[in-house]
């Protein structure tokens, strides 16, 4: 299955008796669709917790605020690949990569182990713990622990750029530009993220994410490939209605698959230390959040779900 199977299949939807053979192929129909695929795709990923889209990686270090990575490098005579923390990133410790194909963070897990292995292209971290008595427990429910997504700085490109071919191509990269880029802050060491990840191959998809996505899209280019504007705008309020059915039933299902705590802190626990250092949660981990749940879905006709 292709693109434009999916772009055939919305144009089938809008009552349109067009088709594409490529999104890409310079027809008024592809042209509009290709305007739309990729926001599209990337919104609907965000706008629930599909299983198909589920991922967990190991995160790549960037900088270890105690000092100590750093420290290890320079004992082992390796080259410094992790910093000692930027400004503004205290309360947390560490601040890690954003994977490449993240289009929503979903939760960090807790864990106590501490041989995890090594990232592609990241450095080996002490493999002993530096405090004694922890043991390497691998939990067997996912607990999460607090984090928080920010943004830090990017070294500049080195020497003088003379044309766009010497710019790096960042369009298809999550969380990378040429002058920032998005992090994960966290306590967490050797953290690990499940979040939802960006599958362009349709064949990856479940039925009820393929619907949600040609729903989606067939509202979107509704107005511009059916003719009559009073039929368009039914069109467009009938896929809108798909969608959100899809998006419903996404969403009652990761409920149901889900861990929750029914945990409730009283004011007068939350105010608690407020000022000082974590904020009585320990670690900072108070500033930050437990998971990130599903984005509102935004549609053509400025209603959001």
């Amino acid at each position: 299955m292709q693109p434009a199977d999916l772009a055939n299949r919305a144009l089938d939807s809008i009552g349109s008796s067009a088709t594409i053979g490529d999104l890409e192929e310079g027809t008024r129909e592809a042209q509009v669709f290709l305007r739309h695929y990729g926001a599209c795709l990337r919104q609907i990923s965000r706008s629930a917790h599909w299983n198909c889209l589920r991922k967990q990686a190991q995160l790549t270090l960037l900088q270890d605020a105690s000092g100590q990575t750093t420290q290890w490098q320079q004992q082992q005579g390796m080259p410094i690949t992790v910093g000692a923390g930027t400004v503004g990133m205290r309360p947390w410790i560490y601040e890690y990569k954003w994977p490449v194909d993240c289009v929503k963070a979903r939760f960090v897990p807790a864990t106590d182990r501490f041989n995890l292995g090594t990232p592609p292209g990241n450095i080996s971290l002490p493999p002993n713990p530096i405090m004694s008595g922890i043991g390497t427990q691998i939990y067997r429910r996912q607990l999460p622990t607090r984090f928080v997504v920010a943004s830090d700085d990017v070294p500049n490109l080195v020497g003088s750029v003379t044309d766009w071919s010497q710019v790096p191509d960042t369009s298809q990269t999550m969380g990378q530009a040429l002058g920032y880029q998005t992090v994960i802050l966290s306590n967490q060491k050797f953290a690990t993220l499940v979040y939802t990840a960006l599958r362009t191959t349709p064949d990856q998809w479940d039925p009820l994410f393929q619907q949600a996505f040609v729903a989606i899209l067939a509202q979107q280019v509704a107005l511009t490939l059916v003719p009559d504007r009073k039929v368009a705008l039914e069109v467009r309020k009938e896929q809108i209605a798909i969608a959100k059915a899809a998006l419903d039933q996404a969403r009652v299902s990761d409920g149901d698959e889900g861990f929750f705590s029914s945990d409730i802190y009283p004011d007068w626990l939350r105010i608690r230390r407020t000022g000082g250092f974590g904020n009585g949660f320990g670690f900072g981990d108070g500033l930050g959040v437990i998971g990130y749940g599903w984005d509102t879905c935004g549609f053509a006709d400025g209603s959001a779900y």
